[in-house]
């Protein structure tokens, strides 16, 4: 079989379409992964990291704070928070204020202060306080203040809903 100027002429676009097919897969899959790096970026760009502090003086009319800072750079969403006071799992509001006015006398008149932050945006580099005890009269206290062990657990979501659970100080993948 003699080829002829045309069937070389098919040859060779057939030969230069299959390397712009190669060129053009090479390059979907080079610009897929650029996505996948563009993606990261933005989520890296807002990611929110809170971190809990606890001032636990009771000198004078000092209070006893529980706070919850958001040092990262995008806002979070706290979407659960449970309470524990001295290894005790609290439902709400109302069950940790009992459970912190049995702790203290009647007479060193304890003002409590508490916030639920679930449902709470928290914006980066804001402060919240969760927990804030005051003692009005420190004096009429007999011995040392009571033991406090007050931890929450709560579950943040950055605006990607990419979200972490905090448990105490240490930091979990994923909430359940």
């Amino acid at each position: 079989m003699k080829l002829n100027r045309s069937d070389i002429t098919a040859f060779l676009a057939l030969f230069v379409s299959l390397g712009a097919l190669f060129v053009s897969i090479v390059e979907a899959n080079i610009m897929r992964e650029q996505q996948k790096i563009m993606q990261s970026q933005q989520k890296a760009a807002v990611y929110p990291h809170l971190s809990q502090h606890i001032d636990l003086a009771f000198s004078g009319s000092t209070p006893y704070n529980y706070t919850i800072e958001n040092k990262g750079i995008g806002p979070a969403k706290i979407r659960t928070a449970s309470f524990l006071l001295n290894g005790k799992t609290l439902a709400g509001y109302e069950e940790v204020i009992k459970e912190l006015k049995s702790l203290f006398p009647p007479e060193t008149g304890l003002l409590v202060s508490f916030f639920d932050p679930s449902g709470y945006f928290i914006s980066p580099k804001e402060t919240i306080t969760v927990l804030k005890l005051t003692l009005v009269r420190p004096e009429e206290l007999q011995d040392e203040p009571p033991l406090i062990d007050f931890v929450a657990d709560f579950c943040y979501c950055s605006i990607f809903e990419d979200c972490w659970l905090q448990d105490g100080d240490e930091i979990l993948e994923a909430c359940p």
